[in-house]
């Protein structure tokens, strides 16, 4: 393989191949391919269609020519099909690839072939140009971390149309991490001012994205060892006490797919909807200081964060 690219898209170039043939991958890439399209044979080809039809008009009982011409109609159609549906795969594996372009951190797992073959056939049928560009993430991802991506979230996600998309990437900025739970704060007061609708969470519920149960609570018991965690963007919202607390979060939690999706939507926040959800947690638990720090560094699950944090004072 060519040295100057990227582990990215080398690993790339080997799904592709994997899952579509090696005629996906680049001239420079795969050394072997004919530097010159065949002839087609166009007398055996003429022959071929009509032995076809011949075969076609004794079963619909219809001239010779009709048979030919409709024979020849649904070829027409076919190839077509197949152009756009080549075109939308490799509009994809193009999103993925400038993902990929300098990408030289990723795991020596293979992908594994089936999720590849779901992956291929969901994309087929994909033209939206923003969808492509969600979907090239999702390749992208799973080439950097194999399994990061369920075949439950492919499925889920070939059904979900631009508008919901749209709609979930509008409520990226209320989804929150809760110690490991991705999760809608459920507060009537809070999502009015947000204009977090509930409409909106059924829609996304029927996407199977959310769990709009409106009776879903998070209890976390918090102490000095083990605090609450809150984690968005760059901040950090952290629990402070020392005998053992418990907390009672109301929530729309993210089902697994959602969480898969959440990873490959552009990251968009609202440091005024943090300090609401912080204001909540302190009026509603009086008895725990809760401080606001900043987040130094964060890498996956792994956080580093200034340890000197901003008091969250109570306000009725």
């Amino acid at each position: 393989m060519n040295e100057n690219f990227s582990n990215g898209l080398q690993k790339l170039y080997n799904c592709v191949s994997k899952g579509l043939g090696s005629i996906m991958i680049p001239q420079e890439v795969r050394n072997i391919i004919d530097k010159e399209a065949k002839q087609i044979d166009m007398l055996e080809m003429d022959g071929g269609i009509t032995d076809k039809a011949i075969s076609l008009c004794n079963d619909m009982e219809q001239p010779l020519g009709e048979v030919k011409e409709l024979y020849r109609r649904t070829c027409s159609r076919m190839l077509y099909q197949e152009m756009r549906k080549q075109k939308n795969i490799e509009d994809v594996v193009n999103e993925a690839k400038a993902i990929l372009q300098d990408e030289n951190e990723v795991a020596d797992e293979v992908v594994n072939e089936d999720w590849l073959m779901r992956f291929f056939n969901s994309i087929q049928d994909i033209s939206n140009t923003d969808m492509q560009k969600l979907w090239g993430k999702v390749l992208a991802g799973e080439i950097k971390s194999p399994n990061s991506f369920t075949l439950r979230s492919l499925d889920t996600l070939s059904k979900i149309t631009k508008q919901e998309a749209t709609l979930f990437e509008e409520l990226r900025p209320y989804i929150i991490n809760y110690r490991g739970t991705f999760a809608i704060l459920n507060d009537d007061e809070i999502n009015k001012k947000y204009n977090v609708l509930y409409g909106k969470i059924v829609e996304m519920s029927e996407c199977g994205l959310i769990d709009s149960s409106g009776s879903m609570q998070l209890t976390l018991g918090v102490t000095a060892q083990y605090p609450l965690e809150l984690i968005y963007d760059m901040k950090l919202l952290k629990s402070n006490n020392i005998e053992e607390k418990k907390i009672i979060i109301p929530i729309y939690k993210l089902t697994q797919t959602g969480q898969d999706i959440l990873s490959v939507v552009a990251d968009n926040y609202d440091e005024n909807y943090l300090q609401d959800v912080a204001n909540y947690l302190a009026k509603n638990n009086r008895e725990i200081t809760f401080t606001m720090h900043d987040i130094a560094k964060k890498d996956g699950d792994n956080i580093q964060y200034v340890t000197q944090g901003k008091t969250i004072l109570i306000s009725d």
